[in-house]
């Protein structure tokens, strides 16, 4: 390990943690009145690590029960749907 002091220039730091596009605009589906959405992807790779990071979202807000979510390795991309509102009766 090593302990440095006294540096002439302090690395920059990150600036805070900020939602991707993608969670901005799940975000905006969730408030609006559409049924369902798409993101496309230049690559596969790309597609997966958004896919990703939608997911965490997800799983994070405990969103489960609000919206489905998959991925199709041809077509690039994510896909959200709206699950349809089923009140649960309370005893």
């Amino acid at each position: 390990m090593k302990i440095s002091y006294d540096l002439e220039h302090l690395p920059e730091r990150r600036p805070g943690t900020r939602e991707s596009e993608e969670v901005t605009a799940i975000k905006a589906f969730l408030a609006g009145t559409q049924k369902n959405m798409c993101f496309e992807y230049e690559d596969e790779k790309q597609a997966k690590r958004r896919y990703d990071s939608v997911r965490n979202f997800r799983l994070q807000h405990k969103l489960q029960e609000v919206f489905d979510m998959y991925r199709k390795r041809s077509m690039k991309s994510c896909k959200a749907r709206k699950k349809p509102f089923t009140p649960t009766m309370a005893s």
